[in-house]
């Protein structure tokens, strides 16, 4: 590759700007397109002749802004590029763009198929600020491995990064079922992580699919109720917790009633501090002076001669 010193213009229709090493949207910012309006422009884009005109290969931002005012674009020629070349001349003309993990993943799709996957880690993981050997590192290359849907998903925000472990675990089956759960809400880490684990588990556990798991978690019946993205995001966790973890949920279930029996009309809370790995509540209030303390005192007496402790003492018996 030769990057010459022949600069030269040519009008902005003549440069083709459809490259597959174009992999970032051009980020027109308010502040180039002032600059270029008054001053013009102070650095050339880069352009190699593919025969049938001039191919873009970095500059975006710059050639859509001198097209959309009508002037000519001062551009640099670039000989003997390959296309990974014309990856890595991008990458260097943008290298103080801002980053997220959408626009480092479309990178990643561009080069994966033209070197391996060592190169890939050594070469483009530290030009997108990825160490090749740490966790991110290892969590961008398992999402290269995954179906295009989901990588779509990772792209526009909708599941986060850290989904590719269990993913990764998912048959493609699995994967392809579990995808409608994402596509049309924006779920946080530790829900999205947490959710597709409750889904492998779940379905590991009975030997059934990811789709008989949400269709047990009535996951359908929730998309229907037209929830706002956030209710149908907690209501989804919820039933798909429940069906992953049943004994949990019933001593959660019968915990809070219990609880709810005891603390009725009162400021107390009664919890359960550890999960339900060992037994007994934990009763907490916040008073603010003598009269709410009084009260307190008060309530904690009528509720300890409550029958309802009978059921916390007992969560995984019967009623009887």
């Amino acid at each position: 590759m030769l990057l010459t010193s022949e600069i030269f213009t040519a009008s902005a229709p003549a440069i083709h700007a459809d490259g597959a090493h174009l992999f970032w949207t051009a980020d027109n910012h308010e502040s180039l397109t002032v600059s270029i309006t008054e001053f013009g422009q102070s650095a050339p884009v880069l352009v190699r002749d593919i025969g049938t005109g001039l191919e873009l290969i970095a500059g975006a931002s710059r050639l859509s802004i001198l097209a959309a005012l009508g002037r000519p674009v001062l551009a640099r020629m670039v000989q003997d590029a390959n296309d990974i070349d014309l990856g890595l001349l991008y990458l260097a003309d943008n290298v103080q763009r801002p980053l997220h993990d959408a626009m480092r993943l479309q990178a990643l799709k561009y080069f994966a198929p033209r070197m391996n996957e060592a190169a890939l880690a050594k070469d483009i993981l530290p030009r997108l600020g990825i160490k090749p050997q740490s966790k991110d590192g290892r969590l961008f290359l398992a999402w290269l491995n995954l179906p295009e849907a989901w990588q779509g998903l990772l792209e526009r925000g909708n599941v986060p990064l850290a989904a590719a472990t269990v993913l990764s675990r998912m048959s493609e089956a699995d994967q392809e079922d579990a995808a409608p759960l994402f596509t049309g809400f924006s779920w946080s880490r530790s829900n999205a992580v947490n959710v597709l684990t409750w889904l492998f588990e779940a379905a590991k556990m009975t030997g059934t699919s990811v789709a008989e798991v949400m269709k047990q978690a009535g996951a359908a019946a929730i998309f229907a109720q037209g929830l706002s993205p956030k209710d149908a995001i907690a209501r989804l966790s919820t039933a798909i917790r429940q069906v992953r973890y049943p004994e949990l949920t019933r001593l959660q279930d019968r915990f809070s009633a219990a609880s709810g029996e005891i603390t009725a009309s009162t400021r107390w809370r009664v919890t359960q501090p550890d999960n339900f790995e060992t037994d007994g509540a934990e009763l907490t209030i916040r008073i603010k002076d003598a009269a709410q303390l009084e009260k307190a005192v008060e309530d904690l007496k009528t509720m300890s001669a409550s029958p309802a402790w009978t059921k916390i003492w007992n969560l995984g018996g019967t009623d009887d």
